[in-house]
């Protein structure tokens, strides 16, 4: 026992001389991490950490601390309006160790050694980081502005200094960090009031690293070591992703076409042209007030022509082309020349000469295997579809050759398949009745106002009562 009081004794000793030797240097007082100050100015993190274990809450106004006016939440922030109602929110996102209190824990771990939010030690930052802003230290600028922002989650500095250290980042053309920093604002306040100057920086940064690539091209996996404007690996696939988050973000923002156009144009000049059609024809759906409209029409054209393939291959590109066609003369009459005019025409007329060609090659198909029927189909298809084509000539010479000919190719089996005992099902449904109708010797095929009013099975004269027959 006299040695722990011997102990204790120094051990106190010690603390009061610590503690008048601060009060002797105008140094703050030391204490335990997590027991904040007293002293501190209401409404600060140290604050709130001295008085926290001593607020009562009010339910319908908030926690209320002896001495101090008004009422604050459950971080210490003063509140300036009443409380409607207090609803405990919970994580969801409990991750792999299915613990959703783990953040929460973590958390609050961190608050009583000391690591905790720091108001204070936030807004410092954010000010130092200002003044290196304005010096154009910009990275060293956007290191303190993450410590801002990290110092004080959740608040209107947090989202300045995110939005600053992204800026930091641009100016010191560390343009993929900055491209990070940008998504990540985005990304917790999709709603930002600076969501218009970052999409403004992504679309910039998107078009250097496209034209860099056109100027420059690597390969996908190609590393960049030296140059700290571009990432280090696919230097145009970032560029399209920047591009593809600028429509997401802001779909209805005043960028969101040009990105859609930028996209589709830089898969055109690089031979992708199925990507390429697809971001004109996004273009032309989703914003059709557009000033890319015909320019998109255009180009979307020329995709359909180099996607198809062949009359061996799907024809669904030269259907949609033949839309396209349609949709340039009578939506851009006006803007279109005595040339454009031309061509398109030209265009019109090779699209009827492919397609008549597919129908042709598909009746030559039939026509080789003596599925005459079906050939017949396609030769009457060609006819009458694309009469001032030679494959119109053609068909029509090919179907009077083939007149006669059988529907099917008989079969050898077909004999022996006549001796086996027919389904019984099939037997069943060949017994039903079938109606048909019966029409007068004189009918021209105008209709009576019998034949119109009188429905069928009605007592008559019979001359034109349905027909039962098997």
């Amino acid at each position: 026992m006299p040695c722990i009081r011997t102990l204790l004794s120094a051990y106190l000793t010690a603390a009061l001389l610590l503690a008048s030797g601060c009060a002797a240097l105008n140094m703050p007082a030391p204490r335990f991490p997590g027991t904040g100050d007293p002293k501190a100015p209401v409404g600060t993190a140290d604050w709130w950490k001295a008085n926290k274990k001593k607020a009562v809450f009010e339910p319908g106004k908030g926690h209320r601390v002896a001495n101090v006016d008004g009422y604050f939440d459950d971080q210490g922030r003063p509140i300036n309006s009443r409380v409607q109602k207090v609803v405990t929110k919970k994580d969801d996102g409990a991750g792999l160790l299915g613990d959703a209190g783990f953040k929460e824990r973590v958390a609050g771990l961190k608050e009583h050694v000391g690591l905790g939010p720091d108001q204070t030690e936030a807004q410092k930052n954010f000010n130092e980081a200002e003044e290196l802003f304005r010096s154009e230290e910009y990275a060293d600028a956007a290191k303190l502005y993450k410590k801002a922002w990290k110092g004080w989650p959740d608040s209107q500095l947090e989202q300045d200094a995110m939005f600053k250290q992204a800026e930091a980042h641009f100016f010191a053309t560390q343009y993929p960090k900055a491209t990070n920093a940008y998504e990540a604002l985005i990304r917790k306040y999709p709603n930002s009031p600076y969501l218009d100057n970052t999409i403004t920086r992504q679309f910039a940064i998107a078009r250097y690293w496209e034209q860099y690539n056109n100027y420059n091209p690597n390969w996908l996996t190609t590393p960049n070591f030296t140059d700290r404007t571009r990432p280090l690996f696919d230097t145009i696939g970032r560029s399209m992703k920047n591009y593809e988050n600028i429509r997401l973000n802001d779909p209805t923002g005043p960028l969101a076409d040009d990105a859609i156009m930028a996209m589709a144009n830089s898969y055109f000049l690089r031979g992708r042209f199925g990507d390429a059609d697809m971001q004109y024809e996004l273009l032309r759906k989703e914003y059709p007030r557009s000033d890319h409209q015909y320019d998109s029409h255009i180009l979307g054209l020329q995709c359909k022509l180099r996607k198809y393939q062949g009359p061996s291959y799907d024809g669904t590109p030269l259907e949609e082309a033949q839309v396209l066609v349609k949709q340039l003369k009578v939506q851009f009459s006006g803007q279109l020349d005595a040339d454009q005019r031309e061509r398109l025409a030209e265009v019109d007329g090779m699209l009827k000469k492919e397609l008549a060609t597919r129908d042709y090659k598909m009746a030559q198909h039939f026509d080789d295997i003596e599925e005459y029927g079906a050939a017949r189909i396609y030769y009457a298809q060609v006819m009458q579809t694309y009469p001032n084509t030679p494959l119109a000539e053609e068909s029509k010479v090919r179907l009077a050759a083939i007149g006669g000919e059988p529907e099917r190719p008989t079969s050898m089996f077909e004999p022996v398949l006549e001796m086996l005992p027919e389904n019984a099902e099939r037997a069943a449904i060949a017994q039903v009745p079938m109606i048909e109708q019966v029409k007068p010797a004189s009918y021209d095929g105008t209709p009576t106002p019998m034949m119109a009013t009188q429905p069928q099975g009605a007592q008559g004269d019979g001359s034109n009562a349905p027909a039962i027959r098997r």
